[in-house]
């Protein structure tokens, strides 16, 4: 597994204990170079405070992420 892709995933375990609270998740779609696609589905995906993206953010500055 790339370090990229190994990043992404702990972003992603972190955030989805949090997310199955209000019945949803955020799943990797696919990574392309320095771009990340995640798909996030339930109540968060149409949620304004976009916390996927911040953390995402706050943890891996140098990527372009890329919502569905």
């Amino acid at each position: 597994m790339q370090e990229i892709e190994k990043r992404v995933h702990e972003v992603l375990h972190n955030l989805n204990w949090l997310l199955e609270a209000h019945e949803s998740s955020a799943e990797l779609i696919e990574i392309k170079g320095k771009k990340v696609i995640i798909k996030c589905v339930g109540f968060c995906a149409e949620c304004e405070s976009n916390c996927v993206k911040v953390a995402f953010q706050e943890r891996m500055p140098d990527i372009k992420l890329v919502l569905q």
